[in-house]
């Protein structure tokens, strides 16, 4: 009887694909793509984590933030992230074991040591911005000296109004954009949230509603400089 090979993991494809980009590097053992900031004027890391198939989309956003001063980190999304849902009993031991796992890998991204000094920003899309906001209220993922969300949404009800609450009681300084003609589950769950942070008088959150994608940018920008960073 023949010895069937185990599977290969669920990002081994999307993972062989980036090993010939020019942009593609290794960071701790994880294949990720890298842009270098523009100039002399660093300003910090920024830490790209893509919805599931819309790393092309998020990557697009280097080339401004490059200009601004930051160097890039995109994190290969795992299709898992789209799949489970914080609020399913049943799959609890899957779920603690994929936290445990985004959070391991957003922590490595975050602690490589690419140049000293600067801010951190985390940019996060779809369902790896509800996973990043939920591991940083629970204080699995360090952190972040801001957070950009963008669509982020679990697709269930209950878990977008835990993420809700838990985005309004951070301390974390965060951009909330939101397409306005985007799906429902977006949408639903960036009113939650615009709600909870209302409600708790949440000073340092801003949210937007993005008429298009190529908005993007210049959103971030104008943020950061609200900040004070640029």
């Amino acid at each position: 009887m023949l010895d069937l090979a185990p599977p290969p993991p669920a990002d081994y494809w999307q993972n062989g694909d980036w090993q010939g980009v020019p942009d593609s590097t290794q960071v701790d053992k994880q294949r990720v793509l890298f842009a270098k900031h523009d100039g002399d004027n660093y300003v910090g890391l920024a830490i790209l984590l893509p919805d599931w198939q819309r790393s092309g989309q998020l990557w697009q956003l280097t080339r401004d933030l490059g200009r601004l001063g930051f160097d890039t980190l995109l994190l290969l999304p795992s299709p898992q992230q789209s799949e489970l849902d914080p609020a399913a009993e049943k799959k609890q031991q899957t779920i603690d074991d994929f936290r445990k796992q985004f959070a391991t890998r957003i922590s490595k991204l975050g602690d490589a040591k690419l140049q000293e000094g600067g801010f951190k920003l985390l940019l996060a899309q779809g369902t790896s911005a509800a996973w990043a906001a939920n591991l940083i209220a629970s204080e699995q993922l360090p952190a972040p000296d801001a957070l950009v969300l963008l669509d982020g949404f679990f697709p269930n009800q209950q878990s977008n109004q835990t993420l809700a609450k838990q985005v309004a009681q951070a301390s974390v300084p965060t951009l909330d954009l939101y397409q306005e003609e985007g799906s429902s589950w977006p949408l639903l769950a960036a009113e939650a949230r615009r709600h909870e942070s209302r409600r708790s008088h949440k000073l340092n959150y801003r949210p937007y509603a993005l008429m298009d994608l190529q908005e993007t940018p210049g959103r971030i920008q104008g943020w950061l400089t609200h900040l004070g960073w640029i």
